[in-house]
């Protein structure tokens, strides 16, 4: 299992000059937190697999379904295959 770990700073390489060959073979993606929503959107919209987070310790308090197409796992098991 290939899974892409995203955590306190934006990657340039993989957000602005984004190619689906980056995230090509990933099967899960992982946000730590400390990442702003748009860009957990984004890879939500770009990759056709699951989009994980976590909140950060910089994250202000949220409602976790605002971040349309990623799954909260914060607090909870997550089950993938």
């Amino acid at each position: 299992m290939k899974i892409l770990v995203l955590a306190d700073c934006e990657s340039k390489s993989l957000y602005e000059y984004f190619t689906p060959e980056k995230i090509q073979g990933v099967d899960l993606i992982l946000a730590c937190g400390d990442l702003k929503w748009n860009y957990l959107d984004f890879f939500a919209s770009m990759a056709s697999v699951p989009v994980l987070f976590v909140l950060g310790n910089h994250d202000p308090a949220y409602d976790p379904s605002a971040c349309g197409g990623c799954v909260c796992i914060e607090d909870d098991i997550y089950v993938y295959k």
